[in-house]
């Protein structure tokens, strides 16, 4: 599934997370990691794995992105993130151009993504630009700024944004796992959790 359809389902509350799920914890350098390998890595990233929820009777209760704020109204074929919620956070955050993320530049000279605490330079571009849900934003913030508004530039921004958006990770799934344990075994997940034979979780 590629980056830009999970980003479509995730605002759409059609991909969401269990509430066990912990908070997000990368910082902005392991970010930045990841979208440089989805641009420049020669390996694909590791699959997510995502418990597809067909009964809607019995499931662990679902909390959005972000926010995470309980979803009450789960409909059948919900897909809820097992393992995979920092690089779909990640995405996400690009994809809707987040105020946490206005420090990440793709730097033109650098040919990556970089950190930055200062203003934008002639040859950087925001993340949440680059990679944001709308064209519209891509095409005006290039005709602000005379540097990017070139034809060769503007061919490779719009290269970048089509790999990365286009990227496509691998789904490993499992159907109406409502028991927190066997949803950590099936998947083989490592939490800081004990999970004992019966399912029971010991925190």
């Amino acid at each position: 599934m590629s980056i830009f359809d999970m980003c479509d389902k995730i605002s759409k509350q059609a991909i969401s997370l269990p509430l066990y799920q912990r908070d997000l914890s990368w910082t902005l350098t392991k970010c930045i990691a990841l979208l440089n390998y989805q641009l420049l890595g020669k390996a694909p990233v590791s699959p997510i794995s995502m418990n597809v929820i067909n009964n809607t009777q019995e499931y662990v209760p679902q909390v959005s992105f972000i926010d995470r704020e309980i979803i009450n109204n789960i409909e059948r074929g919900q897909l809820s993130v097992v393992d995979g919620q920092q690089r779909l956070t990640t995405n996400y955050k690009a994809y809707t151009n987040d105020d946490g993320f206005r420090n990440i530049v793709l730097d033109l000279r650098e040919g990556s993504f970089v950190q930055t605490d200062i203003a934008y330079k002639s040859n950087q571009i925001p993340a949440g630009v680059l990679l944001n849900q709308s064209d519209d934003e891509l095409f005006t913030y290039i005709n602000n700024v005379k540097a990017l508004n070139k034809p060769e530039i503007i061919s490779l921004l719009l290269q970048v944004r089509s790999k990365i958006k286009n990227y496509n990770y691998t789904i490993n799934s499992a159907d109406d796992l409502s028991d927190v344990g066997r949803i950590l075994r099936t998947f083989k997940i490592k939490k800081n959790v004990e999970v004992t034979d019966n399912g029971k979780i010991i925190i």
